[in-house]
């Protein structure tokens, strides 16, 4: 099996609490304290199914983010989930 060494790529990435900003943000609901209801980020629909769960829907499919979860936008404009451990792991900011 060969060995590859992911390409160095500048990305876009949200935390969970940031995406709900975003959502407080861009509803009917400005300035509200509680979280969002449904909202749009990057064009795709954000549905509230509960107060710790959103589903992002996307082409590729639905992506459940929660708290300790970033929405990644990756080079090609898609949105994919990525847990947070993970993605420090592995991202550094630019």
């Amino acid at each position: 099996m060969a060995k590859f060494r992911k390409k160095p790529v500048v990305i876009d990435a949200i935390t969970f609490d940031e995406l709900m900003q975003h959502g407080r943000e861009n509803t009917a609901h400005v300035g509200d304290t509680s979280l969002p209801g449904d909202f749009v980020y990057q064009g795709c629909q954000v549905v509230r199914e509960n107060d710790a769960s959103y589903i992002v829907l996307t082409l590729s499919g639905n992506h459940t983010i929660t708290p300790g979860v970033v929405l990644v936008t990756g080079v090609a404009g898609e949105l994919y989930p990525c847990k947070a451990d993970i993605f420090g792991q592995t991202h550094e900011p630019a």
